[in-house]
């Protein structure tokens, strides 16, 4: 026999209870989630919580973390913000698994840098030697972010050192589905992946198989022009 309404419901109440109470993410009008949804939910923060060294860590460095999801379709699929913590919108990856848990986890690395001021996506562009250029209106940001540390050919470049932190965590919690994404992967270079090692308690070995898309084939930088 299927699981009935009643029954969808149940897990859905139970799953965001266990958020509230291990992780400090507080999901807002969660009749609107399915229980499936919710239990990816919990996974991407269960998943991000073990690197970081559990989620004591985690609810100490993140906080109390709102969770909000709309009907609205905006270009973004989430967005997180001080206050108002992470809102999925319509574009978000709801039956794609793999994808909706790394948004989810990309956003909750932005609430941990809003959460340490800033400090964590201000090291990455220190560790990386990543440069604000010339004028180029975008938010919060208004200037032309040059990433540092060698980064993969061909693929676009963050807005700026937020989502450059934001992309790397997302990248260090799920490496494989990193390296699956077509048509460029989002493989970060060893710099980035370092300074996200540091900051996890969980160290895990840069792929070695990345290093050529990086270094070439001889594992040596190449030369400016």
């Amino acid at each position: 026999m299927g699981h009935s309404v009643a029954d969808d419901a149940a897990q859905v109440r139970a799953t965001v209870a266990g958020l509230a109470r291990d992780y400090g993410l507080r999901v807002f009008k969660a009749q609107t989630w399915t229980a499936e949804e919710t239990r990816h939910l919990h996974e991407a923060a269960e998943e991000l919580s073990s690197m970081m060294g559990g989620s004591e860590r985690f609810r100490r460095e993140l906080r109390w973390v709102p969770i909000w999801r709309t009907q609205r379709r905006t270009p973004m699929a989430a967005m997180a913000a001080p206050l108002l913590g992470v809102v999925f919108f319509a574009g978000a990856s709801w039956h794609d698994v793999a994808e909706f848990k790394w948004q989810t986890v990309h956003e909750l690395a932005h609430v941990w840098d809003i959460c340490s001021f800033y400090r964590l996506s201000t090291g990455l562009k220190r560790a990386t030697g990543s440069i604000y250029g010339r004028f180029r209106w975008q938010s919060p940001i208004p200037f032309e972010y040059k990433p540092g540390g060698q980064w993969l050919g061909g693929r676009r470049p963050p807005l700026n050192a937020l989502e450059d932190w934001a992309d790397s965590v997302a990248t260090y919690v799920y490496p494989s589905h990193a390296e699956s994404c077509r048509p460029i992967p989002r493989l970060i270079s060893p710099a980035r992946w370092n300074y996200v090692r540091e900051q996890m308690q969980v160290h895990l070995p840069y792929p070695s198989e990345w290093i050529p898309q990086f270094y070439g084939p001889d594992g040596v930088a190449p030369t400016p022009e």
